[in-house]
């Protein structure tokens, strides 16, 4: 079963003690962290492009199953328009060169275009084709423009999926197809029959293709199974005893 879960980061001191140990250094979060969950969303590589030694330690404070998922840099997202031009797709390729280190452990790479951008089959037509043979990716696109099986079946096509975000606390009858899914779970919080229906929904799917579960991390209680973190931890373990 190749289901990664996880949240978004993992250095969060308020995850004390439910998550971490009283005591435990900052530095060994991850560490600690990756003894509990499959997988982590890395929200910083958003900000910047990472150092081959910060990579490194990442790479080293987790066992060779887990699963890092990386945001793209916003040079690439947090603009007008999604097009790509020829520097932005040299640009893509350096910042996956830097993020190397992690090897097998690297999952994909969460494409988030801003609110306002609309649909451009061309412009995603040339993300696709910069995606290296192999690398996965998700596309979470927001503006209702994008709502169009076409628009899962393109990118599907490539390799990559579109990422299902959901917010209200439900669990959703249809997921996109693709090589992969892609689940994050921005929910405050998520009834018996929820959680239920999602972790049998996405143990269901594992079966049959790569999971990535990212949870939400702000905000919530770090020991309410029914959202958040904790619900992450209680997704892994009620899997694992099935």
């Amino acid at each position: 079963m190749a289901l990664f879960v996880g949240t978004s980061g993992w250095s969060y001191k308020e995850w004390q003690p439910a998550i971490y140990p009283p005591g435990l250094a900052t530095a060994d979060f991850l560490r600690h962290y990756a003894t509990i969950f499959t997988a982590c969303e890395i929200n910083a590589t958003h900000y910047r492009v990472p150092t081959p030694d910060a990579v490194a330690r990442w790479a080293d404070a987790v066992p060779d199953d887990f699963r890092f998922a990386v945001k793209a840099h916003r040079r690439l997202t947090d603009r007008p328009t999604l097009a790509w031009t020829a520097a932005d797709v040299a640009f893509f390729r350096r910042f996956l060169d830097a993020l190397a280190p992690l090897g097998d452990k690297l999952g994909p790479v969460l494409i988030q275009p801003a609110d306002e951008q609309v649909r451009d089959d061309d412009a995603l037509d040339t993300i696709l084709d910069a995606l290296p043979a192999g690398q996965p990716a998700v596309f979470e696109l927001r503006h209702p423009s994008w709502n169009d099986p076409a628009v899962t079946a393109r990118v599907a096509d490539a390799g990559a999926c579109i990422c299902v975000t959901e917010t209200d606390g439900h669990a959703p009858s249809d997921l996109p197809s693709g090589p992969q899914l892609y689940v994050r779970l921005r929910g405050t919080r998520y009834d018996s029959s929820a959680r239920t229906a999602w972790r049998d929904r996405l143990a269901r799917e594992a079966r049959q293709r790569p999971v990535y579960m990212i949870a939400r991390h702000e905000g919530l209680p770090p020991d309410d199974p029914h959202a958040g973190v904790a619900m992450a931890r209680w997704v892994l373990t009620s899997t694992a005893n099935q």
